[in-house]
């Protein structure tokens, strides 16, 4: 049996490991066990190239694999124009987060420093490290150094130990969205997790085989699972847009372009609900995407600061497991004073 480490060493094939991958793998691996040989799909949901199963849920192993094929775009080279999604988004766009970004939008950066350092824990108002979470460092130029504590961090910034260009991409399609047309920033944000020249669909055919031998192995017939539907198609795209703009506004959360272009996105998306909070005193508001898997509702939340649309806390819930809660705690430091521990 497949245990959370096993998705884990899959999707270091592909990329470095992301902040909450080890959460995530744990809720795919307990969504796939909870629907493996159910007969039919409900809906396509989530998927990410970036983590493969990640978030593609409500479809047993199999189905899993074929969501992301599915969803699957294969990134131009350098050199050969962009076959870009088609994503259009709908002729009307949340209001409350399109007037949020339009406030934002004439807000330049001039954070101080050449990095965020994020600390993320369950309290919504100490910013102290968190058994099991460490701490994240997201530099300007879109390195991203990890460590499970504030001397581990040191030392991968000193070894240039970090994911390179792991959020460029991410970042790039938010700016561009902040004045761009809008369409052609979905279909960027879509597809912002792959680099260019990426074929994802090689990937998930090497798992197919994988599948088929396990059923050679067992005796029993591989059946290749039924194709998505428009509708299911369009969700796992929205999925992909949804988790890319996340990881934009986790990793430039003081950049109030690109949060303003995340936010001029996610207006675009018409299952995100948007409901007015209050958030350790202070307002918020808490955006929510959820999806139908064989073992019910899965959804995540989350929320930004009422005013600036800074990251606060996301929520992530999953059928028959307890629901996790992460506050992110920002600061802007410099890479000199992270090498030399100042921080």
């Amino acid at each position: 049996m497949i245990d959370e480490m096993d998705l884990l060493r899959n999707l270091r094939d592909t990329e470095p490991v992301r902040p909450h991958a080890f959460e995530e793998a744990r809720a795919v691996l307990r969504a796939a066990l909870a629907v493996e040989g159910a007969p039919e799909t409900r809906t396509a949901s989530r998927r990410r190239a970036r983590w493969g199963m990640r978030r593609t849920m409500g479809f047993g192993a199999a189905g899993l694999v074929a969501a992301a094929a599915a969803a699957a775009l294969v990134l131009p080279s350098a050199s050969t124009p962009a076959q870009l999604p088609a994503t259009a988004a709908p002729a009307a766009g949340n209001h409350i987060l399109a007037e949020l970004a339009a406030a934002i939008t004439p807000l330049q950066a001039k954070a101080p420093g050449d990095a965020t350092l994020e600390i993320r824990n369950e309290s919504p108002t100490s910013d102290e490290l968190s058994d099991g979470h460490g701490i994240g460092l997201f530099t300007d130029d879109g390195t991203y150094y990890w460590g499970n504590d504030k001397s581990a961090l040191r030392r991968a910034v000193v070894r240039k130990d970090g994911g390179d260009d792991m959020f460029k991409r991410d970042i790039a399609a938010a700016l561009y969205a902040v004045k761009g047309d809008i369409d052609t920033a979905r279909a960027r944000m879509a597809v912002s997790n792959l680099a260019r020249g990426t074929d994802p669909t090689s990937g998930e055919r090497a798992e197919i085989e994988k599948l088929k031998g396990l059923a050679k192995a067992r005796g029993e017939k591989y059946v290749p699972p039924k194709p998505l539907t428009a509708e299911q198609q369009k969700d796992v795209t929205d999925n992909h847009i949804w988790t890319n703009a996340i990881d934009a506004l986790l990793a430039a959360p003081e950049n109030p372009q690109v949060r303003a272009g995340v936010l001029r996105i996610m207006a675009t998306m018409p299952k995100v609900k948007v409901t007015k909070t209050v958030t350790a005193g202070k307002p918020t508001l808490t955006l929510m995407d959820s999806w139908s898997t064989t073992g019910g509702k899965t959804e995540e939340k989350l929320v930004i600061n009422a005013g600036t649309g800074q990251p606060v806390a996301l929520t992530s819930s999953v059928p028959d497991m307890p629901s996790s809660t992460y506050y992110y705690h920002n600061s802007r430091v410099t890479l000199a004073d992270v090498e030399a521990g100042r921080f």
